[in-house]
């Protein structure tokens, strides 16, 4: 079975629908915390912006179907052992206020932007993979996720 930009792209969506997850256990664990309800429901909607942008890329290329290109699979491997292991490590946190909310909020997306960047860069083995396509599709993820951390961290600032 060969691998592509799709498995990539579901791999992101999955660990959005994790991350979604998380947020509403942390939200039912407060469900008497209106603020926490309120900032959680904020993330999760931002999480979902995450998702269409994922989908639209991929609606893109299931419609141009010439864009979609193989990963090699000892690279596809690497990159699905990160993933796992970053996955591991979500879990659901103790938190009782909407600064901590924030705090983790914050970490837990500079920690995928992070795997975002070294997904990227795992791809890369002779100067011109920066031209391929699956390349070029994880740099729209990772403007996307950068947006979306600028934004996460002026709303944090907001909250105290």
């Amino acid at each position: 079975m060969a691998y592509n930009t799709i498995d990539l792209i579901d791999k992101a969506i999955d660990m959005a629908e994790r991350r979604k997850e998380i947020y509403r256990q942390i939200a039912k664990d407060n469900s008497k915390n209106k603020g926490m309800n309120i900032i959680v429901n904020t993330l999760v909607k931002g999480l979902d912006k995450n998702i269409d942008c994922y989908n639209r890329i991929k609606k893109y290329i299931a419609q141009n179907e010439n864009v979609l290109e193989e990963i090699d699979f000892l690279i596809y491997d690497k990159i699905l052992f990160l993933v796992n292991q970053f996955k591991k490590r979500l879990m659901n946190p103790k938190i009782s206020d909407t600064k901590s909310l924030m705090k983790f909020s914050v970490n837990l997306e500079k920690q995928i932007y992070a795997l975002f960047i070294d997904i990227q860069g795992r791809l890369v083995v002779k100067e011109e993979d920066v031209k391929t396509n699956t390349y070029r599709f994880l740099s729209n993820i990772i403007r996307e996720k950068e947006e979306y951390l600028k934004h996460l961290e002026e709303f944090a600032k907001r909250q105290g």
